[in-house]
């Protein structure tokens, strides 16, 4: 697999996506999972704002530690990405 090519085109393709849809950026949930981890990193890529979103709702401990990893590396890579915590426990329980 031409595992740069592929990815640039998805890159190039999320650019154009959101400047046609006139947005200025992503927001991505970021899970702790490979999903949401490929997702942010690809949508960082673009250089276009990228808020990742952690929203832990009674997750286990290592899936919010992988999150949190992935987030600041993001943000040590890529100097359009930022992030927010949103603690969804309290709105779950109720």
């Amino acid at each position: 697999m031409k595992t740069e090519k592929v990815t640039a085109h998805i890159v190039n393709w999320l650019k154009e996506y959101a400047t046609n849809a006139k947005m200025e950026g992503f927001v991505v949930g970021v899970s702790g999972g490979i999903d949401s981890a490929t997702t942010s990193t690809l949508c960082a890529m673009t250089g276009m704002r990228t808020l990742c979103v952690e929203m832990p709702i009674h997750q286990a401990p290592s899936q919010v530690t992988r999150a949190q990893e992935h987030i600041e590396q993001l943000k040590k890579r890529f100097a359009n990405v930022s992030d927010v915590k949103v603690d969804l426990t309290p709105v779950f329980e109720e």
